[in-house]
């Protein structure tokens, strides 16, 4: 399969995926909030959510993420998609959330310059077929920049993403070879296209990930693809002068106590 061939494969795997989400939603699983996991963390995810518009949720596909300092980490065991004689098989996941940094009223520790997503599993390609037995794999993100620096914006609206296909006569026949994708959002030069200057960068945004793998087979081939690594990966820029420390007033250190609490709080209400 050439370069143009598997380019439009994968297209085509994406502009399907989102016609049918477009159509079809299934339960979510919420997962709550998780961070900030301080030092070295500054990044808080809230109201972590899970849905499908092609399989039933519950069960995960993502399954519960964990938080390091300020990485998501997910480690899917159900996101698959399988195709024999001559089927296909779509398999799709989301996840919306939003994201804030930890700041005092009057300081911020740190913004988001760069968002990262990337996620890896393996794949098999065997038996008598053509490059149309065939798996694909595709991310993509929409973000909603909220807040900079910690002074809330007009509402910013970013789309990225990126696919990955894997084919019979290119790459197999195969027997669980790894794959990987992802994509990277600088928020830089967003920001500086639309005369917002900035110091350390995002403090908050909302989020939507919109995840799905592809495999088509024919009548004596089969084709297979699992998702088994997930991360969400924000760039900080740290201000180097916030400590838990040095909140200016008393009243200020209520209220970072009092944010602090409440995250910890709905956390534990959600397990």
């Amino acid at each position: 399969m050439n370069i143009l061939v598997r380019r439009a494969f994968a297209w085509s795997a994406c502009a399907s995926f989102a016609l049918h989400v477009s159509l079809s939603f299934s339960a979510s699983i919420h997962y709550g909030d998780f961070g900030p996991d301080y030092p070295p963390g500054v990044t808080m995810y809230l109201d972590v959510e899970e849905s499908s518009g092609t399989d039933p949720v519950p069960p995960a596909r993502y399954g519960a993420p964990a938080l390091s300092g300020d990485v998501l980490h997910f480690k899917p065991t159900q996101f698959v998609a399988s195709a024999t004689g001559g089927q296909s098989d779509i398999t799709d996941g989301q996840l919306n959330f939003r994201m804030m940094i930890l700041q005092h009223p009057d300081m911020v520790a740190g913004g988001m310059t760069t968002l990262q997503v990337s996620e890896a599993g393996d794949y098999s390609l065997f038996g008598g077929g053509t490059a149309a037995t065939a798996v694909a794999a595709g991310v993509s993100a929409s973000v909603k920049i909220l807040a900079v620096d910690g002074a809330p914006i007009a509402p910013i609206n970013l789309f990225a993403s990126n696919s990955i296909v894997r084919d019979l006569v290119s790459d197999g026949p195969v027997v669980l070879a790894p794959w990987s994708n992802g994509l990277l959002i600088e928020f830089g030069p967003v920001l500086a296209a639309n005369n917002i200057d900035f110091k350390y960068g995002v403090t908050k945004a909302e989020v939507a990930i919109n995840d799905q793998l592809l495999a088509t087979s024919e009548p004596n081939s089969i084709a297979f693809i699992a998702k088994k690594d997930f991360v969400i990966e924000p760039g900080i820029k740290p201000n180097g002068d916030f400590t838990w420390e040095n909140v200016p007033e008393p009243a200020s250190a209520a209220m970072l106590i009092s944010l602090v609490g409440w995250v910890w709080l709905r956390r534990q209400r959600n397990y």
